[in-house]
C-alpha cells in the first residue's frame, strides 16, 4: 500500500529566488536567514524519502523540524514525511508520535488520520486504529484506501461482515486496484 507524501509548501522557484537574495545579502556582509536552511532540509527530506533512503529522510526532516523555522504547512509536511519514513524503517511508535504532532496542527487532514490508523493497526492497537480510520472517513468519505484500511482493521477484530462491506466499498470507488478487488472477492 502506498503512503501519501506531502511536498513542502515552498516551490523550487521560490527557493532559487531566496538563494539569490541570500547571496546578495551575504555579499553585503550579512548572513542568510536561518529558515532558508530549514526549507533546504525539508526539501532534502522529501527528496531522500522519494529516493528511498528513509534514514536520510528522517535526518533531514528532523533538522527541519527542530529548527523551529518552518511555517505550519511545511512543518506538517515534514512531520508526515518523517512519520512515513519511520514507519518504513519499522519504528511505528515514532511514526505515531509524528502523525499525532501533525494532527495537532492539521486536524482536518483525512490522509493523516488514515496514516496514523494504519500505524496503530500494524502495532495491533485496533481500537485506536478504528477510531482514527473512522475520523479519516468522516473527513473524506470518498477515499477508497481508507475503506480498505478500515476493512483490514475490522477483519482483524473478527467483524468479517463489516470488513467485507468496506472491501466492497473500496473496490467500488477504485475498481482498478487489484488489492481492493482481491479483498472484495471480485
Amino acid at each position: 500500500m502506498s503512503h501519501d507524501l506531502h511536498l513542502p509548501k515552498r516551490s523550487f522557484a521560490h527557493l532559487a529566488a531566496l538563494l539569490v537574495v541570500s547571496a546578495l545579502i551575504g555579499v553585503a556582509g550579512h548572513t542568510a536567514p536561518t529558515w532558508a536552511n530549514a526549507i533546504d532540509d525539508n526539501n532534502d527530506c522529501y527528496d531522500q524519502f522519494r529516493g528511498g533512503d528513509n534514514r536520510l529522510a528522517i535526518y533531514y526532516c528532523s533538522r527541519a523540524i527542530q529548527s523551529g523555522e518552518l511555517d505550519q504547512p511545511d512543518l506538517v509536511a515534514a512531520l508526515i514525511n518523517r512519520g512515513v519514513a519511520y514507519k518504513n524503517t519499522g519504528n511505528l511508535v515514532m511514526a505515531v508520535v509524528d502523525y499525532t504532532s501533525a494532527l495537532e496542527i492539521a486536524p482536518k487532514d483525512a490522509v493523516l488520520w488514515a496514516n496514523r490508523a494504519n500505524a496503530h493497526r500494524e502495532m495491533e492497537q485496533l481500537n485506536p486504529a478504528l477510531s482514527d480510520i473512522n475520523k479519516a472517513l468522516e473527513l473524506n468519505p470518498e477515499r477508497a484506501t481508507s475503506y480498505y484500511v478500515r476493512g483490514v482493521i475490522l477483519e482483524a477484530r473478527g467483524e468479517l461482515e463489516a470488513a467485507q462491506n468496506d472491501f466492497l466499498k473500496a473496490h467500488e470507488l477504485q475498481p482498478q486496484n487489484t488489492a481492493f478487488k482481491q479483498k472484495a472477492g471480485k
